[in-house]
């Protein structure tokens, strides 16, 4: 009795730690929203209030429109509840991910005792709940976090079943793993990887029972087959970042064109097609992907370029839980007695990064699935140094060594945990599109006061429109007609509202309207105060964290005057 109250304790502490870690000054870090967080946030609003998204659709459930980028809405749905109990705002938006952090570091317990014991489902929340990425990614309003949560819940239900449960288990772990792709569109390629290494578990050396097999089978297929019929939010985003469909493919394919070129003119033409085609370009790219997300360097040193907007320069994981991980896949690969088992983790990390490895090398949300793999091997890892410790005889030497590991973890989360709550809070808060607040609700109240008002995105490549939709609680009914709205389509599928009521989006660097009869009327430029000359007063300023103006909004009245004054001439074609 004693021992399962310790464990029980144990992880109460854990829990709470991870809630700690996770809930603390939610609202305020990152200190910005995010577009996409802003984005489900106002179709969450939108349904909440006419049962609609933003673009009028009634109660859609296969994906919703979006950007043009047709996410999956289970992330949306859920986001009501928070919406509609604190109100549209980055604590409510984030509620449902932050939420699902916490319960992700219960239930990988669960997964650690199930596999192994006690002390790996321990160390497996303790090692969660820690985590840098774990913490960075449930702060922000990603469904990527939630994906993770059905994830392991679908990993507890579906794996190391006793032969009198595993049907009813299997179900349960084949519902999870469906509704992921309703979450999430990675999962889309991950989850059927997914389901195949389940049923290997459950059915390996076992005689199989097509009536037991085809069941599970049935309801996955039966729960996915609306995703194929539609629209799917899956083809439809990897058309827009996937390896061989991004913009990034243009700049390999003209290499490969220059490559190819440059063989023909001293080999056999034949040749070159058979050493430099798409095939050889893209399979190389996906390998040299791949492998960079088991890259020391995106693990424990640098991390990410991508994960900016949720952690700062640093590794995505502690430096110490690199010898952790080590130890794991040597224990397992080694040492432990069930070989299945072993296999199985191993091959569910070696098949975690498959769906970014298609887009990038290391995208911080789209890799994601990574995080509970590592976490359980490195459990392991920690498992097996701890019993190696164990066997010192010296007592001295074996406090010395359980307390130097103790000040490691506690050095590395004090730490990272500081440097997130001020450095990163400060001086990374341009990557979580800070400022667009108070620029927002400022043009909210000067745009009566203006014929036009003109927004540039020079300074980032931010989806504003939705800022203002969300930081001013825009009327979903008003914004679902589009009356007062006027919006592009891109060929591969982006959504650009360029308008707004009189609130103009633009895309130049300098918006100045070449249109004579603006000069006539009443207009605000807003953009960055590097695009304007400093003689010209603003109207109003918004300043980052640091102090620093980023946004700048000028009468164009008074940079006409300036124009003819000093007799330079600024032209936009795009006004």
């Amino acid at each position: 009795m004693k021992k399962l109250f310790d464990w029980k304790i144990a992880l109460l502490a854990i829990i709470i730690l991870a809630t700690f870690l996770r809930f603390y000054q939610l609202g305020s870090i990152p200190v910005g929203l995010l577009n996409d967080e802003a984005n489900k946030g106002y179709d969450a609003y939108s349904l909440l209030l006419t049962g609609k998204d933003q673009w009028g659709v009634f109660l859609p459930l296969i994906n919703l429109k979006g950007f043009g980028d047709y996410p999956p809405p289970l992330y949306q749905y859920l986001s009501i509840i928070p919406v509609s109990i604190w109100g549209l705002s980055a604590f409510s938006i984030r509620f449902i991910s932050v939420l699902s952090g916490v319960f992700s570091v219960a239930v990988i317990f669960l997964v650690g005792r199930k596999l192994f014991n006690v002390k790996v489902g321990l160390f497996s929340a303790l090692l969660l709940a820690i985590l840098p990425w774990a913490i960075g990614l449930s702060r922000v309003g990603m469904e990527s976090n939630l994906a993770i949560l059905l994830l392991l819940l679908s990993l507890f239900f579906g794996i190391k079943n006793a032969d009198r449960n595993s049907l009813r288990n299997l179900i349960i772990a084949v519902f999870f793993l469906a509704i992921s792709l309703y979450t999430y569109s990675a999962y889309t390629l991950l989850a059927p990887l997914i389901f195949i290494v389940i049923l290997f578990d459950n059915f390996f050396k076992k005689k199989l029972n097509l009536k037991i097999i085809l069941f599970p089978i049935l309801i996955f297929l039966l729960m996915i087959f609306p995703l194929f019929i539609n629209k799917g939010s899956a083809s439809v985003r990897f058309s827009q970042v996937g390896l061989t469909t991004n913009i990034n493919s243009i700049g390999l394919l003209d290499n490969l064109n220059t490559q190819i070129g440059q063989c023909k003119n001293q080999y056999a033409p034949i040749f070159c097609k058979i050493v430099d085609n798409k095939i050889v370009l893209f399979s190389s790219t996906f390998i040299k992907n791949y492998l960079s997300h088991f890259s020391p360097n995106l693990l424990y040193v640098n991390g990410t370029v991508t994960q900016y907007s949720i952690l700062p320069e640093r590794g995505l994981d502690y430096i110490f839980a690199s010898i952790l991980l080590i130890l794991g896949l040597y224990y397992l690969v080694k040492i432990n007695n069930n070989k299945k088992v072993s296999f199985i983790l191993i091959l569910l990390f070696l098949l975690s990064p498959i769906p970014d490895s298609l887009t990038g090398d290391g995208n911080f949300s789209r890799a994601s699935a990574m995080q509970p793999m590592m976490v359980l091997i490195e459990a392991v890892g920690i498992y097996y140094l701890i019993s190696i410790i164990g066997l010192v005889k010296n007592v001295y030497t074996k406090s010395l060594a359980f307390s130097l590991i103790i000040l490691v973890v506690v050095f590395s989360v004090s730490s990272f945990f500081i440097t997130y709550t001020t450095y990163f809070k400060n001086n990374y808060s341009i990557f979580s599109q800070y400022g667009y607040k108070d620029l927002m609700t400022t043009v909210a109240k000067e745009k009566g006061n203006y014929d036009r008002v003109y927004i540039s995105s020079h300074l980032n490549d931010a989806k504003q429109y939705v800022y203002y939709l969300f930081y001013n609680r825009y009327d979903p009914k008003n914004y679902q007609t589009k009356k007062e709205v006027s919006y592009s389509l891109a060929s591969d599928g982006w959504v650009s509202v360029n308008k707004l009521e009189n609130i103009y989006f633009i895309n130049s660097v300098l918006p100045v309207e070449q249109d004579s009869s603006l000069s006539s009327q009443k207009v605000l430029v807003i953009s960055s105060p590097k695009d304007f000359p400093k003689a010209i007063k603003p109207i109003f300023t918004v300043k980052d964290k640091l102090g620093n103006v980023i946004f700048e909004a000028i009468n164009l009245s008074d940079l006409i005057r300036y124009n003819q004054q000093h007799k330079e001439l600024i032209f936009n074609e795009n006004i």
